[in-house]
């Protein structure tokens, strides 16, 4: 009967999440992750997962499916036709929901540097197959009716960048300036100015 390799693939997972949040998607090794899971063979991560983008794109997916859910289910909750602060609450309300958790902390500060890989949806798209991100695309595509690709990459970017510093915060265990539900009306607020913002 052949080895179960889940929790293996979990260790692997979860060593590498919290490294890579820590440390650095691109400082940390494949050996550090292998060690820190007690691997002895440095191939482990290759054998697992194939290539580093496959092992990046297995943690995103691993968070993201839970998050894509609950997009969907906030959805669910709003009208037919959702104004563009609905629908942007919505999304910072998904990612705002990390922050209660150390695994969700760092899943935020690794979503935070990979934000370059963001242009033209290239790494969204790598995860394609999987639907990961069906409903946040959905949202996405309502958003964009409502304004233009480049503002709603710039929401999208800002909205990353914003949320791994309030994670790096919660990691660190300093106090926060504002409490849960004012920090999300406020950058509600801010990414929503984002998008529908006058043209010069």
């Amino acid at each position: 009967m052949p080895r179960d390799s889940t929790d293996t693939k979990t260790r692997l997972l979860d060593h590498a999440e919290k490294m890579f949040a820590d440390d650095g998607v691109f400082a940390v090794t494949n050996r550090q992750i292998t060690e820190a899971a007690g691997q002895k063979n440095e191939s482990a991560l290759n054998y697992h997962f194939g290539t580093r983008n496959e092992l990046l794109a297995a943690l995103l997916e691993r968070r993201g499916r839970d998050l894509d859910e609950m997009r969907s289910e906030l959805l669910a909750e709003l009208s037919d036709k959702p104004t563009t602060s609905e629908l942007v609450q919505l999304l910072v309300e998904v990612y705002a929901s990390c922050l209660h958790s150390d695994n969700g902390c760092s899943y935020l500060r690794i979503i935070d540097q990979l934000r370059g890989w963001m242009e033209d949806w290239e790494f969204i798209a790598y995860m394609d197959d999987e639907n990961v991100y069906e409903h946040l695309k959905y949202i996405l595509q309502l958003i964009q009716k409502e304004t233009d690709g480049q503002r709603v990459l710039g929401m999208m970017m800002l909205m990353t960048a914003m949320t791994a510093t309030r994670a790096q915060q919660v990691s660190d265990g300093r106090e926060l300036p504002n409490n849960h539900e004012e920090y999300v009306k406020t950058l509600t607020d801010m990414l929503t100015g984002v998008l529908l913002g006058p043209s010069t």
